[in-house]
């Protein structure tokens, strides 16, 4: 591609894109992961008996959760003197503070049903604004939205307003991880995308580390709610300088403002070449690429729907959003399982995170050698096994239940961070925002139906570990259909994307990075299926490993 080629002169990983990595990307999944996990914090309730019970924490009490015996009447009533809880395993939270328990427990379900209700249509409505206004502005329109939201969530005088404040929020955030990792990842030459994924994971991973200390050190859910003022505050101030995507501005034509970035990147990365030397790189790969016809430009609703219009990207986009709407099921479903093991609510969510440090290293050190789909395949794999044999455990059994659940978390994990890589390489340029969010959708529609396999647990404790592992076998059967990405250049077009992977066969199995090996899987579903229009050689042909590139540079 002649995007891919200017992007390799201009510098595939250079100081520019070290600082949209480790500062943008970083400081935008962090307010992403602090917003996340202080959804689910902010409204748990602890252990809580009747206010009019002589000793509300005493098992002998004739108080119950939800009502008191009253022995003169023979007959049960509601606490007419309202609840205590527990505060010595639980901070107050906005359920407690409202009694949102007992008869009124349903409020606490109808928020999060809002919660993600907004995430999915948000995801639906920024992830078009995206493709169609440009990633920047998208980005800084939705952060400013779920700000102004946490902030009317701290001063909501009642459940409406509450609910209402937090279905603004997920409206808002959802779009904020699918954004900054398109906008980073669309600067990254092919060599050096792991280490935006890494980068993605590593940044979640430690504010979910951290997220229940300072909330027991807070210990109070309103200055929770302030946490991730912090982050949004650095990402509105630096978006000045975050970049439109250039390769998003090729898509649209707009050929001298994608030369002008790139001039921009190669000016940081210490490269002395001008704005007119991409401009003449772009046109001129431009008009070899398309010949002497000229483009048809097609409606957004149009590429929109080539999403599912063609036969090849029709089965790479059911497959991508079906398997991420299980592994994203499975994620929260055993997320939400870490607040029922018998142990510290902050240890068990803190070693839950930091565990996750080891699914980090095992991204750097996997994907690039042995590719995206069989590390993804293995990892669902080994959760589902372990999920049914943590599904078969006694429940007698606390430290065994507690290590077998932090191994799923684990495995489920790696398949969430590879996952969203492989899916942001497969989609191509022109319909990538709309294919993330999308994903990302479907995403929210398994983290509402995660609350439904977790309360399996009311009718048999091992239903909800036995569901989800048969779940995560369910995806990874799924991932196998997809084509190899690692070492191939992004598709920028529908064409390209619809190419790509076309007549691919388990000669793609092991990203090997000999030439003869990927020579042969090109040949069978790039170089030959290009249009005769296309003169050999062109960098049109998308599926030039990052030493071809160079090569033909």
């Amino acid at each position: 591609m002649g995007f891919n080629s200017a992007l390799a002169d201009a510098g595939e990983f250079g100081l520019y894109q070290r600082l949209l990595c480790f500062v943008f990307l970083l400081t935008a999944i962090a307010y992403l992961s602090l917003s996340y996990w202080i959804q689910i914090f902010i409204l748990m309730v602890p252990d809580h008996r009747c206010r009019d019970s002589p000793d509300p924490f005493s098992a002998a009490s004739n108080g119950t959760k939800c009502g008191t015996t009253n022995f003169s009447a023979n007959g049960s009533r509601n606490c007419p003197q309202g609840w205590e809880y527990d505060f010595s395993t639980l901070f107050p939270t906005a359920a407690t503070e409202n009694d949102w328990v007992c008869e009124n427990a349903w409020r606490v379900y109808v928020v999060h049903t809002f919660y993600w209700v907004g995430s999915i249509l948000g995801q639906l409505f920024f992830g078009c604004l995206t493709d169609r206004l440009g990633r920047k502005k998208t980005f800084c329109w939705v952060v400013l939205l779920s700000v102004l939201s946490n902030m009317g969530t701290i001063m909501a005088p009642d459940h409406m307003t509450f609910t209402a404040a937090r279905f603004l929020t997920a409206f808002g955030i959802s779009t904020i991880s699918t954004t900054s990792f398109m906008i980073v990842m669309e600067y990254t030459g092919p060599r050096n995308r792991t280490i935006v994924l890494c980068t993605w994971a590593a940044s979640w991973t430690s504010c979910a580390a951290m997220l229940p200390w300072i909330a027991y050190a807070l210990s109070n859910w309103r200055w929770l709610l302030c946490v991730p003022f912090l982050p949004a505050s650095i990402l509105l101030f630096v978006s000045w300088w975050v970049p439109e995507s250039a390769s998003w501005l090729m898509t649209k034509g707009q050929v001298s403002k994608a030369a002008e970035l790139l001039h921009k990147v190669a000016e940081v990365n210490g490269k002395n070449l001008s704005s007119q030397y991409f401009y003449d790189r772009l046109v001129s790969s431009t008009l070899e690429s398309n010949g002497t016809k000229p483009e048809k430009k097609e409606s957004f609703v149009q590429t929109s729907l080539g999403l599912v219009k063609y036969p090849n990207m029709r089965k790479k986009t059911f497959v991508l959003l079906i398997s991420w709407l299980i592994i994203h099921l499975c994620y929260n479903g055993n997320s939400l399982q870490t607040s029922n093991l018998p142990f510290n609510i902050y240890v068990s969510f803190s070693v839950g995170a930091f565990l996750e440090i080891p699914v980090n290293m095992f991204c750097i050190l996997s994907l690039d050698r042995f590719g995206r789909k069989w590390p993804d395949v293995i990892c669902l794999y080994i959760g589902g096994i372990l999920g049914i044999i943590s599904g078969c455990i006694s429940p007698n059994a606390e430290h065994e239940i507690f290590v077998m659940a932090m191994l799923v978390r684990i495995t489920f994990a790696a398949g969430t961070n590879i996952t969203f890589q492989y899916t942001a390489e497969l989609f191509p340029t022109e319909v990538r925002g709309r294919g993330l969010s999308l994903q990302r959708m479907f995403g929210a529609i398994g983290s509402c139906l995660a609350p439904t396999v977790v309360f399996l647990a009311e009718i048999d404790r091992l239903l909800p570990m036995l569901v989800l592992g048969c779940l995560s076998l369910v995806a990874g059967s799924l991932i196998i259909i997809l084509p190899e990405t690692t070492g191939h250049q992004l598709p920028h077009t529908l064409e390209e994307g619809e190419k790509f992977g076309a007549h691919e066969n388990f000669c793609s199995i092991f990203s090997s990075k000999k030439k003869n090996e990927i020579d042969e899987c090109g040949a069978k579903f790039g170089r030959d299926n290009l249009a005769a229009d296309v003169p050999e050689g062109t960098q049109g042909v998308f599926i030039l490993t990052a030493k071809e590139t160079e090569a033909k540079l």
